[in-house]
């Protein structure tokens, strides 16, 4: 009798070839026959390489730990998160300054001697230490910062100075150092230093600045009648790639290293239309171009709006950029998948004297599928909303979130603190997550719309239900579908007479309530 090539090859040379597939394939292995569901059962490698895919991680590859002690620690992080038990608490004093950020696992908190305290923030799961470092700016007046710690990267915007030869322009300089030293960043050009001046008319900005590998962008946000601007450059060679002007530029984000998405609104004559324009950055010159001129790779169009209704802004919230990894340094066992990214995008509207936001929640890799689907010949090409929107995304009036603390959202988690309608103590907080691979894992295990589990945390699935908004503000009734779960858990009453955390910010190993009033953060750790 002829043996088949599975008998005959040895067992770890199976699993090596298993090794190399994805993990849908893995799956579709161990439905092939008894021995192929063994041997991936039995296998740490590859049952991690199963969870990797399910939670919406990654690997790191230059990790120490072994897969059954990764395999271990993710397990135990999808259990904790699932049911918001984390492990820690710890509040911290929020310092006296006004300029803040949170990424990369690092809180940046700014103080009045000018000084910046980072801290990077623990997690007993992947077995982070704490660690709290200080950076000198006592060189600049600092207006806004952000950070990028796996590229030890720390970009510093001096406040806005009237340029000394033309009086009517107002000039920014970026500052590129270090985030360990505060020193200049070894990859940064010389001087490492970026600047851009800003037209006329200009007095007060405000400002959007993202990191993503080679390249910053800075959303000059102008609060007069004169048109906001977008510039991006590559920081390590100093070149300008974008600069973009127009009155409806009102939001930005990194969708990948080389596409950028850029929120606003069209001119319709008949209704009010919202789009979100994808830029493909490697085909920009750097040379000053207006939104309505500049030739973007496709728009996605919003439902249309009746005419009396005013835009008035829009928000975009993604984190990390994509792609990104921790520092070389780090010894984490995983990390969040970089191509799996959640964005919460807020339109804001008015009409007569209300207004009101709308939150659309949308996956990344949905945008991408449509960007990467067009021919090279289909620039300027625009999705409609029934092309693109009602199964991929989740549109609904605003959940609570604060427009200032905005790190609300981290992989594919969106945090809210939700305060008591009748009792002003007691506040739930809930993670959404949409996570599509996680919530089929749970629905294949039997789990019901709602659910209570130990410890009190409420969980419920929102898989096969839609959201229908029914608003005067849009010209149709609007149903989306994007499946999403909610944990929610109720926090312990705070103390009398203080207001309370009032918002939550969220990030790969912690959720940090925030307490502006009395100036204090909980972070709790996971």
């Amino acid at each position: 009798m002829t043996r088949s090539i599975i008998h005959i090859l040895p067992l770890e040379l199976i699993i090596k070839i298993f090794m190399m597939l994805d993990y849908r394939s893995l799956l579709t292995c161990q439905q092939v026959c008894h021995l192929f569901n063994t041997l991936i059962a039995g296998s740490s490698p590859l049952q991690y390489a199963l969870e990797l895919a399910i939670a919406g991680k990654q690997d790191n590859p230059l990790s120490s730990f072994d897969f059954s002690h990764k395999l271990a620690a993710l397990r135990q992080y999808q259990d904790a998160w699932g049911t918001l038990q984390w492990t820690n608490t710890k509040d911290i004093p929020m310092l006296r300054g006004n300029v803040w950020e949170l990424y990369g696992g690092v809180l940046a908190l700014s103080d009045l001697n000018r000084t910046i305290r980072f801290r990077r923030l623990p997690s007993q799961i992947r077995e982070i230490e704490e660690h709290v470092w200080s950076v000198s700016t006592s060189d600049m007046d600092l207006r806004d910062l952000t950070i990028d710690p796996a590229q030890d990267l720390l970009v510093l915007i001096a406040r806005p100075r009237r340029h000394r030869a033309l009086d009517t322009r107002l000039e920014t300089a970026v500052h590129l150092r270090s985030l360990t030293t505060g020193s200049r960043h070894p990859l940064a050009p010389d001087p490492s230093i970026l600047r851009h001046s800003i037209n006329e008319g200009v007095v007060e900005l405000s400002f959007i600045v993202q990191v993503c590998e080679d390249r910053v962008a800075m959303h000059f946000i102008s609060h007069e009648a004169a048109p906001s601007e977008l510039v991006v450059w590559n920081w390590k060679t100093g070149r300008k790639e974008l600069n973009l002007r127009s009155p409806n530029l009102k939001a930005i984000s990194f969708l990948t290293n080389h596409y950028m998405l850029v929120g606003g609104f069209g001119d319709g004559d008949r209704f009010t239309e919202a789009l979100l324009y994808v830029l493909d950055l490697t085909k920009c010159d750097g040379e000053p171009v207006t939104l309505e001129d500049v030739n973007y790779r496709c728009a996605f169009v919003y439902p249309p709006c009746f005419p009396w209704v005013t835009p008035l802004g829009f928000q975009i919230r993604a984190d990390p950029m994509s792609p990104w990894v921790p520092p070389a340094s780090s010894n984490v066992p995983f990390s969040v998948d970089r191509d799996l990214r959640l964005l919460v995008i807020t339109m804001y509207v008015a009409f007569g004297q209300e207004l009101v936001s709308f939150d659309l929640f949308v996956l990344s890799r949905a945008l991408l599928s449509f960007v990467e689907g067009l021919g090279p010949e289909n620039d300027r090409h625009d999705f409609s909303w029934k092309d693109w929107g009602p199964r991929n995304t989740r549109l609904m009036e605003s959940p609570p979130h604060s427009p200032v603390w905005v790190c609300f959202v981290f992989g594919t988690k969106f945090a809210s603190l939700v305060h008591g309608e009748f009792e002003a103590n007691v506040h739930t907080l809930e993670v959404w997550d949409f996570n599509p691979n996680g919530i089929r894992r749970e629905r294949c295990r039997g789990m019901v719309d709602e659910m209570e589990v130990e410890d009190d945390p409420i969980i419920e699935w929102h898989d096969h239900d839609f959201s229908l908004v029914h608003h005067v503000v849009f010209l149709e009734n609007i149903q989306t579908s994007l499946p999403y779960r909610v944990v929610r858990r109720d926090l312990p009453l705070q103390k009398l007479g203080g207001r309370g955390f009032a918002d939550v910010l969220c990030s790969e190993d912690n959720l940090i309530l925030v307490d502006a009033f009395d100036r204090n953060m909980r972070l709790l750790t996971f």
